[in-house]
């Protein structure tokens, strides 16, 4: 089984409400509202099952100071970190997506 560089969990900000925490690798921490973390869930699946066009999803989470960038190339999606990217495969991505969508609740 691969590493998972990444963890997903249901945070509360005490003037926010619910945050969805999204943290790779001890690089990047995203804080993204429930609303947020629906769209970059969906977008993951999308992109990741051809239904969308897209090659690149974006996201700057409100709450947060660092960005989601995320590629998609042929085997999966390269996610920009500091450290460099966090190279993905395509279950890899729907794992993710799964997760965000869980920590919604």
């Amino acid at each position: 089984m691969p590493e998972q560089r990444y963890t997903v969990a249901s945070v509360q900000h005490r003037v926010m409400g619910q945050q969805i925490r999204l943290r790779f690798a001890d690089d990047i921490e995203l804080r993204l509202t429930p609303a947020e973390a629906s769209s970059l869930s969906l977008a993951l699946v999308a992109v990741s099952r051809g239904i969308s066009p897209e090659r690149e999803i974006y996201m700057s989470p409100i709450a947060s100071d660092d960005a989601f960038v995320g590629t998609a190339q042929e085997s999966g999606m390269h996610v920009a970190l500091r450290a460099g990217d966090l190279v993905m495969d395509w279950n890899g991505v729907e794992s993710l997506a799964a997760a965000l969508a869980a920590a919604i609740g």
